[in-house]
């Protein structure tokens, strides 16, 4: 049911040795909503998105709970996150260079939980992969292999797709291209989304609203998200402002 609650993160603490990534953060995000993960690097927003995916990496300790749809996640249950419809597009190593563009697509149909989401879909919302179905993937542009690393998570019909760093590396027109078919797909699907993002400009092309992270610790919420919030984001997320509160601007939809 859109509006309900779909995802919860309590006290999410995740540390690398005596590194310590991620410190303490709490949200809940509703069935439909986009929320953007905001911070320059070295946030935590990777960790985060990691931690709700189920990847673990040597040294690493989580603390908190996550609930998905009401059921415990446990820590390093990749193939549970699958099953419950998560998926993610990381920032590097999204697509199988070696293998053609229909290929890779071939590979994200069979992860399908329930086929929902169909190739035709995919190509009607990325007509360029339909294009380039015969090219090597490690010979498209950053621009589509990120349409075919997005198109390959989508062809599992997830619940919750996880997108880091979507517009790293791209050129502002691509961006906008890219912005533009994501808003056009949530609005298709009422598809929920978390967004890692170290570019302040795109926030509300991405998200509803935004959680800010500064060295693992979340500084401030917006909910709702607007443009003019923009500027107050710029400047947390380069040390401009100090904020250490956790304040919310807005309501309360995506809350500790």
């Amino acid at each position: 049911m859109s509006g309900s609650v779909l995802l919860e993160v309590q006290a999410l603490s995740i540390a690398y040795g005596s590194d310590r990534a991620v410190r303490d953060v709490s949200f809940a995000l509703p069935r439909g909503r986009s929320l953007a993960l905001a911070g320059s690097n070295g946030a935590g927003k990777t960790s985060v998105l990691g931690a709700l995916a189920g990847l673990r990496v040597r040294r690493q300790t989580l603390d908190g709970r996550l609930a998905f749809d009401g059921a415990t996640l446990e820590p390093g249950d990749v193939a549970g996150r699958v099953a419950a419809g998560i998926r993610l597009v990381p920032d590097r190593d999204k697509v199988f260079g070696l293998l053609t563009v229909a290929e890779n697509l071939a590979i994200g149909a069979a992860r399908s939980r329930n086929g929902a989401i169909g190739m035709d879909d995919v190509i009607g919302w990325f007509p360029r992969l339909g294009e380039r179905s015969r090219s090597l993937a490690g010979n498209l542009s950053g621009g589509e292999q990120q349409m075919l690393g997005i198109g390959m998570a989508l062809l599992g019909s997830p619940q919750l797709l996880l997108l880091d760093e979507p517009t790293l590396g791209l050129a502002v027109p691509v961006i906008e291209d890219l912005c533009e078919r994501l808003a056009r797909l949530r609005e298709e699907t009422g598809l929920t989304m978390i967004v890692a993002e170290s570019d302040s400009q795109w926030l509300t092309e991405l998200a509803d609203s935004a959680l800010v992270l500064d060295r693992g610790r979340l500084l401030r919420r917006f909910d709702p998200l607007a443009q003019d919030n923009l500027p107050a984001i710029h400047d947390l997320m380069v040390g401009l402002a100090v904020d250490g509160g956790a304040r919310e601007e807005g309501n309360h939809d995506v809350a500790a």
